[in-house]
């Protein structure tokens, strides 16, 4: 078979005796410039210490990122070195070796790190091709170039300067260390392209296997890479054909110089080499940025980090699909995480709808700071049930203002309408506004922001006052992170613990992972206050004031959810919870553009189902509720006063207290009263036409609300058909003084320069007993309003100190009630 032999120089050309001359005289020239450069060199690289940190295989590890099982996420190249593998010199395949040193250093074991005999060979050649067409470089020379570069600037990476400083470092290296050193180091930091640096690593980029397995062909397919590693990149075509040239030259090389024999190199010629197709891969990019930042992560080999790159796969594609219904209103952007409850592991982690879309998509909607909304009220209540309140609790939802720092504050629900008296659970699981602002104002901003804080909202960062008691309502910012590990600090009964997304490390060499710390949880809520909630918010019968029924928020199996629409409908959550995991979801615009009409059931809501479905299915989870802790007792209440269910209360309803909170009193809203059947008149059980009924009595405050509603109200008339009315009429209709609700003595009020003074009014509330007609107000002994039943008005507000006054028409007039406007 015809042999391929290595290329040779061309014949020398003739030349003239003036050439010669010139040419002599040049060597000698460039002989002594040489000389001096190089001592000056080895003086300078001999006052240097060796970079023995630079030689450690540290230096140039890349980062495999894992997810749980080992699946790769993505392997960060550790620049400037890219992606390297160190092995020893016995794991590199000994053909590899010697392809290497034929093409880059046949005297190799016969030099001190500068082949003086290629030097002087090389420069007559280039002289004589008037080009250079050969180089000097050993091996030594090529290591001391690769140790140099990392240290120095771009700039003075070139130059007669430079190259002195590797002869130098080349000299200083032999004399230091063995030559079976040299040569590993080089082989673990010569470049073979592609972002490979080592052998290790480029046999598994191009081949899928490591270089210990690698074929001849393999082997010094691989060898010639270093000497351009662009020029030669298998990666492109047309580069690949002069690789192949080379290859051949190297095979014909080593056959020359006997390293391998005709059958072998037959062998070798008529392989073909097959080039893995293996794409880097860039998976869950938002999730990796994050890990890769994390301290306990640099400098290592191999991370393997909590993700489970099967969930997160179905979870984006559910983003996609999620995002595609609601583009029409205005929709483009969400966010999902999904934490695993008893470790805090990051199961799941979308920062965005794609994550190379445009520039926002690299944007990570898990730690941006947007208002929450009402996803903060489950915290607002759980603080509050640490104290006095109960979920049987009744809480005024009706039209109320209060004073701030700022001046009044008259906080509206979601929908604009009042229902009255409700109980803290159905305030809570219907996302009532008054009421949490009522709750916030038990517990004390104060309070109520450290506890947030302690619940790991760091980001709240201003005082109290500048939140007041809209922090209840989410006018603080947070990140999608926080609410998450919020609700899973709820899920492990009040137990909270850092979100962990690392599992284990391995440095360089190292053979097995080691685990990660696990961080230790720290209680910062009862478990008492945490069942509460967790039980609150998946009761679907509390919530259907505002949800309804059978919609997003409701599952087949154990669920605790809440929603939170910021102003504006700007940005839009859902976050919730099983004993298992917590899944938290944001849906909005990275540009903080309004969505149109977007609430938590629309938007984040099915969302949050689809995605807390397919979770519940992918890791095979069991419907189990929360074991009831120690302390937390049931007793049969009545749902309208939240008090011991009496014998005329027409329902009954199981409620969860504290032990010691659990209600000794009776309800008194509903109460038996004799009535005339002819006019349903009051009247007594011997007169004509009597009939017991059950009627509901509310309380003052809520008399209005329920007149207003049309509500069934207590008869105030007597009948005339029962003996003794005249008595009873006389004692009914005894108009007690009435009592002024709104405004409260020493209210502040601050006119708002920026709005109309004609839409700024408060309200003027007063309870009476009886059944006047009418009621006149006076302000500062004025009158501004006469009202009939419910006997409510509203005057605008003007600056200075003033007193209002309620007047019935018997003369009877409450107390005056001091307020100031400014």
């Amino acid at each position: 078979m015809e042999m391929l032999e290595p290329a040779r120089p061309a014949c020398e050309p003739r030349v003239s005796a003036r050439w010669r001359r010139w040419l002599y005289r040049t060597l000698l020239a460039a002989t002594f410039a040489g000389l001096a450069l190089a001592i000056a060199a080895v003086l300078w690289v001999r006052a240097q210490p060796l970079p023995l940190a630079a030689l450690s295989p540290r230096t140039i590890a890349s980062t495999r990122l894992e997810d749980r099982r080992g699946v790769l996420l993505r392997e960060v190249l550790a620049r400037p070195d890219g992606r390297a593998y160190w092995v020893p010199l016995e794991q590199i395949s000994e053909q590899l070796i010697d392809a290497t040193l034929a093409g880059e250093d046949q005297r190799f074991y016969q030099h001190g790190g500068v082949d003086v005999l290629a030097v002087l060979r090389a420069a007559a050649l280039n002289v004589t091709q008037r080009r250079v067409v050969s180089g000097a470089s050993t091996v030594t020379m090529q290591l001391a170039r690769l140790l140099l570069q990392r240290r120095a600037p771009v700039s003075k990476r070139r130059g007669l300067w430079a190259k002195a400083r590797q002869v130098a470092l080349a000299i200083k290296l032999e004399a230091l260390l063995p030559k079976k050193q040299i040569l590993t180091q080089y082989l673990n930091r010569a470049p073979y392209g592609g972002g490979c640096f080592g052998v290790e690593a480029a046999a598994r980029r191009y081949f899928g296997k490591p270089a210990s397995q690698l074929s001849l062909a393999e082997s010094t397919l691989l060898a010639a890479l270093p000497r351009s590693p662009h020029g030669y990149s298998p990666l492109r075509p047309r580069s690949r054909r002069r690789l192949r040239r080379r290859q051949r030259y190297l095979l014909a090389a080593m056959h020359t110089q006997g390293r391998i024999d005709d059958e072998q190199l037959r062998i070798a010629l008529g392989e073909p080499l097959a080039l893995e197709r293996l794409e880097r891969p860039f998976l869950a990019p938002h999730f990796v940025a994050s890990v890769k930042a994390l301290p306990a992560a640099q400098g290592q080999a191999r991370v393997r980090t909590t993700l489970d790159i099967r969930l997160q796969t179905q979870v984006e594609a559910i983003v996609r699909q999620t995002l595609r219904a609601l583009t029409e209103r205005g929709v483009s952007q969400a966010a999902v995480l999904v934490v695993d409850n008893a470790s805090g592991d990051v199961l799941a982690h979308v920062g965005s709808r794609a994550f190379g879309d445009d520039a926002a998509g690299q944007v990570d909607g898990t730690r941006a700071l947007r208002q929450p909304g009402s996803a903060i009220k489950p915290f607002v209540y759980a603080l509050a049930f640490e104290r006095a309140l109960t979920p049987a609790s009744l809480l005024r939802d009706l039209p109320a203002h209060f004073t701030t720092a700022y001046g009044d504050y008259a906080p509206r629900n979601y929908d604009g309408r009042y229902r009255g008296p409700v109980r803290a659970r159905i305030a809570l699981a219907s996302s009532l506004n008054v009421p949490a602002i009522r709750v916030a104002e038990r517990v004390g901003v104060t309070r109520l922001l450290d506890g947030l804080r302690e619940l790991g909202f760091r980001d709240l960062r201003k005082d109290a006052e500048h939140y007041g008691l809209g922090l209840a309502l989410g006018n603080g910012e947070v990140t999608l992170r926080q609410l998450v590990s919020a609700y899973a600090t709820l899920a492990r009964g009040g137990v909270t613990k850092p979100l962990r997304t690392l599992r284990a490390t391995g440095a360089p060499g190292a053979a097995e992972l080691e685990p990660a710390p696990q961080a230790k949880g720290k209680r910062v809520l009862s478990a008492r206050a945490a069942h509460l909630i967790a039980d609150i918010l998946s009761d679907p019968v509390a919530r259907v004031n505002t949800f309804g029924r059978y919609g997003p928020l409701e599952t087949p199996f154990f669920a605790a959810v809440k929603t939170g629409t910021s102003k504006d409908f700007r940005d839009n959550w859902t976050v919730g919870f099983t004993r298992d995991v917590t899944v938290g979801v944001w849906v909005g615009n990275f540009d903080g553009s309004a969505m149109h009409n977007v609430s938590g059931v629309t938007g984040a809501g099915p969302l949050w189902r689809e995605v807390m479905t397919q979770t519940v299915r992918h890791l095979g989870l069991r419907d189990r509720r929360p074991e009831r802790p120690e302390g937390v007792v049931t007793a049969r209440i009545c749902p309208l006063s939240g008090k011991l269910a009496g014998p005329h209360c027409p329902d009954r309803a199981e409620e969860l207290f504290y032990a010691e909170k659990r209600p000794r009193e009776r309800c008194a809203f509903h109460r038996a009263l004799w009535v005339d059947r002819l006019d349903g008149s009051r009247t007594l059980p011997h007169c004509p036409g009597a009939s017991e009924q059950v009627v509901v009595f509310y309380p003052p405050a809520y008399r209005s609300w329920a007149a207003a509603r049309g509500e069934p109200t207590p008869p105030q008339r007597w009948s005339a058909r029962c003996p003794g009315v005249e008595a009873n009429t006389a004692r009914e209709e005894t108009v007690k003084r009435p009592q002024i609700r709104f405004p409260a003595a020493g209210d502040i009020y601050y006119l708002d320069a920026d709005l109309q003074r004609r839409y700024q009014r408060i309200p003027l509330e007063v309870n009476v007993r009886g059944s006047p007609k009418v009621v006149s107000w006076l302000v500062d002994g004025k009158v501004v309003a006469k009202a009939t039943y419910p006997f409510s008005a509203s005057w605008p507000l003007s600056p200075g100190k003033h007193r209002v006054e309620a007047v019935l028409p018997d003369g009877h007039r409450s107390a005056a009630v001091s307020f100031e406007v400014r």
